[in-house]
């Protein structure tokens, strides 16, 4: 019933993209048409729903035989989730972001003068591992790699919204989570929402559609009502925008604060540490590594049980795939959740195109700057949490 859409990445509870509809003209019309809702349940694709029969065999078999089909798409999906090894992980990452050739055959194994996509390969990788409802449905690969996507995303987003979670206004919600999600919340108030729902989190301002978990095209919430909280949550933030801008104009100590430019003179190891305070700040637990043999690793930083490690390239220059590379290489090798790469710079397009592949994220120079941000952003908090004059400069 909540679903992302492969063009824009936003969610929504519509079976088509509102959000594509939007932006739609003739042109774009022929890009949007090709992309996917994908469903956080995969028995909500519309290939994995009850054929009509007739209208007796409907009626006698509908119900059981749509069950029947949704307990093994669950199942499907349960059994990938338990495959926990880092090179499963991240190949289904890389394979995920290939398209399907129109050579791929729908029956598994081996043909006559075969090429075989790494698709197709990997198709026949699970079934000997025990994935034989890959045999019966041909469509179930493709959706299997979209689903399991979207399914981490979400662990991911209920992990960090689960802290938030207060007995306090759905208006004061929500202002915790725009504060530290910033504009994200255009993209995400669906899930949001979703996420109240799904557990059981209820606020009288927000009336669901309680039929929409078994009912496919059915939406959990209206469009016109996901429009509606847009506009307040729009005004959120800029309130946040203007208290926050405020506050920097009156507390502002330019010895504290630091800037881009700060960080451009520092040296490696500096810069490696100094990341370790942002991290730090923002409420990671930060680990260090050696300063030689740490195949790849900077930094691992952890919050909520999910563990990252970071590689930190303070460049003048473009961070190629070498820096990428390291970063998959001390994922694998530490067994840690995901990789990021930061840096001052920019990067390469062929970096930019394997950390796409392999789910790496980049932290390029602009985002880093929005790092910087929040980092100077919480010595303000601080310093009104502590009513003492934190940014004063400290004794030399």
């Amino acid at each position: 019933m909540i679903y992302k859409c492969t063009s824009c990445s936003k969610t929504s509870f519509e079976i088509k993209c509102p959000w594509c509809a939007l932006v739609a003209t003739p042109e774009a019309g022929k890009q949007t048409s090709q992309s996917v809702q994908v469903p956080l349940d995969p028995s909500f694709y519309p290939e994995f729903q009850y054929q009509t029969k007739g209208f007796l065999k409907d009626l006698l078999g509908k119900k059981k035989e749509q069950a029947q089909l949704n307990d093994l798409l669950r199942a499907v999906l349960q059994k990938y989730s338990e495959l926990r090894k880092p090179y499963f992980a991240n190949f289904f990452h890389t394979i995920n972001h290939e398209q399907a050739q129109s050579n791929d055959a729908q029956t598994p194994g081996a043909r006559l003068n075969g090429s075989y996509s790494n698709r197709e390969l990997f198709r026949e990788v699970l079934i000997r591992k025990g994935f034989h409802e890959l045999e019966e449905l041909p469509h179930l690969l493709e959706k299997l790699l979209l689903t399991t996507g979207f399914n981490t995303a979400y662990l991911g987003f209920s992990n960090e919204i689960s802290r938030r979670m207060t007995d306090g206004s759905l208006m004061e919600l929500l202002r915790s989570w725009i504060a530290e999600a910033g504009t994200s919340f255009r993209d995400d108030l669906s899930l949001f929402f979703y996420f109240l729902w799904d557990n059981d989190i209820r606020h009288p301002e927000v009336d669901y559609v309680g039929e929409a978990a078994s009912t496919f095209g059915t939406p959990l919430l209206p469009w016109s009502t996901i429009q509606t909280w847009l506009r307040r949550c729009e005004t959120i933030h800029f309130d946040i925008l203007v208290e926050r801008l405020a506050t920097k104009l009156e507390h502002f100590d330019p010895s504290r604060f630091v800037t881009m430019y700060h960080v451009d003179a520092m040296n490696g190891y500096d810069f490696e540490s100094f990341l370790g305070e942002v991290f730090r700040t923002a409420g990671y637990d930060v680990e260090g590594t050696k300063l030689s043999g740490d195949q790849g690793a900077d930094l691992f930083v952890s919050r909520f049980g999910k563990k990252i490690v970071i590689q930190a390239k303070n460049y003048s220059g473009s961070v190629g795939n070498a820096a990428v590379q390291e970063a998959i290489s001390a994922k694998s090798f530490y067994g840690c959740d995901e990789a990021m790469v930061v840096t001052n710079s920019y990067f390469t397009r062929s970096a930019i195109e394997l950390a796409g592949a392999a789910a790496v994220r980049l932290v390029g120079r602009r985002d880093l700057q929005t790092y910087l941000d929040d980092y100077n952003q919480r010595i303000i908090e601080q310093y009104q949490l502590d009513g003492s004059d934190i940014l004063s400069p400290e004794p030399a």
